[in-house]
């Protein structure tokens, strides 16, 4: 996402639950960087350096107006004070939408602050935070919207299908033999595994249509068998995933909570988007701020997300949560 959206778009930054996105600002920077270290010894002719396979997420906001919200940018500050601990951080660069791309990062925290003027009730400044650790990108499966009952997203009409995540590779697909089951080659490694479920769409002859979501038998990098009986070889099209094969890590930020006793959590899939089961479940919330990130490293995740929301007694909570889909 670095340098395709600016802070207009900018929806939701979080920090162990603090919500830190300035009110107004002049100017939004983000990057993503790969560590390295140097690795040259005494008498080397010249420099050289090794990755460390650390990530680092650096943002910025300049010129940037900080009210005193509770569990805002000063509540943060005045916690963190000056070591670098770890934290947890989110952020929504396309805005706060279900659906809409995210980003979380989970490791050792840094941050430079200059308060630069007083206007009124806001406070200017620059500021930069830092971490440097694990980089998961994915989802928004709950946007940051406040909440008084309990609620599903699915029910809400606002389940996540894989297959329209821009994100996505689209593999371009060269034929499709006439063969039962059929022959699909691509131009290029497909990363396919046996099993993996696919959607398809374009290709042009065949008859009857492979398009259309179909189970894939992996024959080689660049082939893979669907189940059909095809009379009518056919060319072009494409197909990107409907599911995947190594699990997901969920991030759930807790930035107000007041009134309830309790609050559990729980991101649950599909492969129909009717029948749907639970894929992670959060620890239960009893406070804000609250960040937590939970992997589940072993299961097939299947095409449609949604997000299930159990609060207990009454009152009112605002949670981001977004959903990466591990891919290796």
């Amino acid at each position: 996402m670095s340098g395709k959206v600016g802070g207009a778009s900018f929806g939701v930054l979080l920090i162990d639950g603090y919500d830190v996105l300035a009110s107004k600002l002049k100017a939004f920077t983000h990057k993503v960087t790969a560590r390295q270290e140097r690795s040259d010894g005494l008498g080397d002719s010249l420099e050289a350096q090794t990755p460390t396979g650390l990530i680092k997420l650096e943002i910025s906001q300049s010129g940037a107006f900080f009210d005193d919200a509770t569990n805002g940018v000063h509540a943060l500050l005045s916690v963190v004070g000056a070591p670098a601990i770890s934290r947890t951080l989110v952020a929504a660069f396309a805005g706060n939408t279900i659906g809409q791309p995210f980003l979380g990062c989970s490791g050792v925290y840094g941050q430079a602050y200059e308060a630069l003027a007083q206007v009124g009730q806001l406070t200017k400044a620059n500021v930069t935070y830092q971490v440097s650790g694990t980089i998961d990108r994915g989802v928004i499966v709950q946007s940051a919207t406040a909440k008084t009952i309990d609620w599903n997203t699915k029910t809400d009409g606002n389940a996540v299908d894989y297959t329209l995540d821009t994100s996505q590779r689209n593999i371009p697909i060269s034929s499709n033999t006439l063969a039962n089951p059929t022959v699909v080659t691509t131009p290029v490694p497909h990363g396919l595994v046996t099993n993996d479920i696919i959607l398809i769409s374009g290709v042009a002859t065949s008859s009857p249509t492979i398009n259309g979501q179909r189970t894939v038998t992996v024959t080689s990098t660049t082939t893979f068998t669907v189940p059909v009986n095809v009379a009518t070889a056919g060319t072009g099209g494409s197909f990107v995933r409907a599911n995947t094969s190594f699990g997901a890590i969920g991030y759930q930020q807790v930035s107000a909570f007041s009134g309830f006793t309790g609050f559990a959590g729980k991101i649950r899939d599909s492969a129909d988007d009717i029948t749907y089961a639970d894929l992670i479940t959060f620890v239960n919330v009893t406070s804000a701020p609250n960040a937590q990130r939970v992997t589940n490293g072993v299961e097939v995740v299947d095409r449609y997300l949604s997000f299930d929301g159990n609060v207990t007694g009454s009152g009112s909570i605002t949670v981001l949560v977004g959903c990466a889909r591990l891919l290796a």
